[in-house]
């Protein structure tokens, strides 16, 4: 999911979202909760990633445990030099409200711990720590291809404990919060109409191996040598309509 220095698909992964969409429309679905305790409303991503990833998503780096869900990098990829992992919603006919979640992002540097709303390369609105700063978060909207981050300055470390992330979406504009406190909001950017597109609500942890051309915003990932498996950590997502 990324061009030039952010947060959560492309390529790839936007072909494998689509390839899962259903037709838009006009009906909203109703708010819901996931602990992610289990996985059984949601799609294990496998076998794909997108291209400039060092990694693609596989199964084996899913784990669903009594406190959520556990995303690992590790080495079982035919495809790639690692291996990552993707959790897919299959709530349909999402759209205007609030999403939000709790994560512990890793502190290796190359690896992403991202929460995203998703609708086939047309738009995005994501979350996204990085192991190489964990007081710093990105917060990013794509629309028409192009993507808009900001990065924002964190009170605490990411990877050393639950925190809130949760963006409001409205028609005219996104806010975004961290542990309830706004730290963001944008109405320069446009985003599809959930009527006119099919929004899937989705979290990954990937690495990253090719820098990005603009900024150096996730760092090279290289597999810890220490006896570390690299990490991050989900639960409680949540949409409010």
């Amino acid at each position: 999911m990324k061009t030039s220095f952010s947060l959560a698909s492309l390529g790839a992964l936007a072909t494998g979202l689509l390839m899962m969409a259903t037709s838009p429309t006009s009906v909203q679905a109703a708010g819901f909760f996931e602990s992610l305790e289990t996985h059984n409303n949601f799609i294990i991503a496998h076998g794909w990633g997108p291209e400039r990833w060092g990694c693609s998503f596989t199964r084996t780096q899913v784990h669903q445990e009594s406190g959520g869900t556990k995303i690992t990098i590790g080495k079982d990829s035919e495809l790639k030099p690692f291996s990552c992992g993707e959790l897919i919603s299959r709530q349909t006919n999402l759209g205007y409200g609030r999403y939000s979640i709790d994560m512990i992002a890793s502190n290796v540097v190359g690896q992403v711990t991202s929460f995203f709303l998703i609708a086939n390369e047309v738009s995005e609105i994501d979350v996204e720590l990085t192991g190489l700063n964990n007081k710093v978060g990105w917060m990013n909207v794509w629309h028409d291809h192009k993507q808009n981050p900001v990065s924002i300055a964190l009170p605490f470390d990411a990877s050393k404990d639950w925190h809130n992330y949760a963006f409001d979406w409205h028609p005219n504009y996104i806010v975004w919060y961290i542990d309830g406190q706004v730290v963001l909001n944008r109405s320069d950017i446009t985003t599809a109409r959930p009527q006119e597109a099919t929004y899937k609500l989705a979290i990954n942890s990937w690495a990253q191996v090719q820098p990005e051309p603009n900024i150096d915003w996730a760092g090279k990932f290289t597999y810890p040598n220490d006896g570390r498996i690299p990490e991050a950590r989900f639960r409680n997502m949540k949409y409010s309509p």
